[in-house]
């Protein structure tokens, strides 16, 4: 297979620290109106500042003001913490996460003014790197005491032909939600047993899953890729040029169109957004759902049920090489080519990547933190995060690179949609259409 990837076999050497002495936090109680959110708070930490530096931009997409979501808290109260013991003033601006790599590309093409530190994903690095809107900051963090601490499954996600484009803080990844009680022969793990499952659900009125696989260039990152990665296929090869028109694509994509066309799956599955695709589970409609390790954060109801044990992780169907692959990433900050304050923003780094900032930091987004010592914090002492620490390790694959990778993307998404919805459709010549229009326009 022409594929540019990994799968992760030391993600977490950590799972056997678990029961190893935890991390001292501090928990303080964040009200708004009548709720009650209990985050960790920050643990100060001395960062050393040879001499005075300036104020840093940073983007970020985390509304600082809004204290019901605990990212945000911890972010609002790191970048205090960080300013009060530094003296380095940070100008914070938020940008959504769908915009952020656009924008930061968009700035570099331009000649704009840049941000000092900016938050990004590993699947945005080989774009970003190729619109010049990364630093390699290889050698600015090599004599870094964290540097050494961090896991390979980091390095895969931020170091492109020995340059460093980021720090990844936390990895994280897909993840397939199943009923217990729908399932009492356990969760189906090949597409075989996908149809088979999909039929006996039918029967008794229930969708076998629900999930988002739009026309967004996440759809194929969560849902698409990892089925065609587990048939034998690919969606760019060694250059980052697309390659998804194959016979192991076509296999997938008729696969697919035989869950929605016998019932089995939701047409919201394809026609709504990343709500829609995950409201037949909550509507209790659907006896799974594909989410990510992040779905406490999003999808109501779920923590409730895992808590309860009524529902569980399970896996992606296998396909022809048996592998039950999950989308894999590392999210964490890069310095922008053209930054005017490298300085500062690597003492944000240095404060930032500590093992109690990255625990708490990594649980309130449902990861696994890249420096294995801040797994063994009580918060990843259960076993939900087992469990998701053993999926991400065993399951989970970075999506090959391309320097246009979102725009391949959403044109594969739309293409995947369209057949889906449009069953006459021929598949292998609508892919091939859709991988010549990203050929013929970027290469």
């Amino acid at each position: 297979m022409k594929r540019n990837m990994f799968l992760v076999v030391s993600l977490i050497l950590a799972v056997g620290l678990l029961l190893t002495a935890c991390q001292p936090t501090v928990e303080t109680v964040v009200v708004k109106e009548t709720q009650e959110v209990v985050v960790t708070q920050v643990v100060e930490k001395e960062v050393v500042v040879e001499k005075e530096v300036g104020p840093i931009v940073m983007w970020a997409a985390y509304d600082l003001s809004d204290t019901s979501n605990p990212p945000s808290v911890t972010l609002a109260q790191a970048i205090d913490t960080f300013s009060a013991t530094t003296g380095i003033e940070v100008q914070y601006e938020q940008v959504p996460w769908d915009q952020l790599s656009k924008k930061l590309a968009l700035q570099a093409q331009a000649g704009g003014e840049m941000p000092d530190i900016v938050e990004v994903g590993s699947q945005h690095i080989p774009s970003l790197v190729s619109a010049g809107a990364l630093m390699d900051i290889a050698d600015l963090v090599k004599d870094a005491s964290w540097v050494s601490q961090l896991n390979q499954s980091e390095t895969q996600s931020c170091v492109l032909d020995g340059a460093r484009y980021c720090v990844a803080a936390d990895i994280r990844g897909g993840a397939w939600y199943f009923n217990t009680a729908s399932f009492p022969n356990g969760a189906p793990a090949t597409k075989d047993e996908w149809l088979t499952e999909g039929e006996r659900l039918k029967g008794e009125g229930s969708y076998l899953s629900t999930f988002y696989a739009g026309k967004e260039y996440g759809s194929v990152e969560l849902t698409w890729a990892p089925w065609i990665y587990s048939n034998g296929g690919s969606i760019f090869d060694a250059e980052g040029k697309p390659d998804w028109a194959s016979a192991e694509t076509v296999e997938v994509v008729e696969w697919a169109r035989e869950l929605l066309s016998n019932g089995y799956i939701p047409e919201t599955c394809f026609t709504g957004d990343f709500t829609a695709g995950e409201t037949p589970w909550v509507d209790g409609s659907a006896a799974s759902v594909r989410g990510g390790s992040w779905s406490f954060l999003f999808i109501p109801g779920l923590q409730d049920k895992i808590n309860a044990g009524e529902t569980v992780l399970g896996v992606s169907p296998a396909f022809s090489s048996g592998k039950n692959y999950v989308f894999l990433v590392g999210e964490g900050w890069g310095i922008p080519e053209g930054a005017a304050n490298v300085d500062g923003a690597l003492s944000f780094l240095n404060y930032f990547m500590n093992p109690q900032m990255l625990a708490q930091w990594a649980s309130q987004h449902y990861g696994i933190p890249t420096i294995d010592s801040a797994f063994s914090a009580s918060a990843f002492d259960n076993d939900f995060y087992r469990a998701t620490a053993k999926n991400l390790s065993e399951n989970g694959i970075f999506m090959e690179s391309s320097p246009y990778y979102v725009e391949s993307l959403t044109t594969l998404a739309i293409a995947m949609q369209e057949l889906m919805l449009d069953p006459s459709m021929d598949a292998m010549q609508t892919l091939q259409e859709a991988q010549d229009e990203i050929l013929n326009k970027y290469w």
